[in-house]
């Protein structure tokens, strides 16, 4: 998975049910991405390297959880 598909790939998991239940970000590092859908038992997990993806990433979880 190229980078720069990492947000899309995120949106569309979400659209199908997914929600992150955990992430390991770590500085200058990689991101790990936790994601389970709770409906049909599957989870997915992600590897999020570069920074503007990480924050991105990051600021839609949260936003997703305190609207939710």
């Amino acid at each position: 998975m190229r980078n720069d598909d990492s947000f899309e790939k995120l949106q569309r998991l979400y659209e199908q049910g997914f929600r992150c239940i955990r992430y390991d970000d770590v500085k200058d590092e990689k991101m790990n991405v936790y994601l389970k859908n709770f409906d049909n038992e599957k989870s997915h997990s992600m590897e999020i390297t570069t920074y503007t993806d990480k924050a991105q990433i990051i600021d839609y979880i949260n936003r997703y959880n305190l609207f939710k």
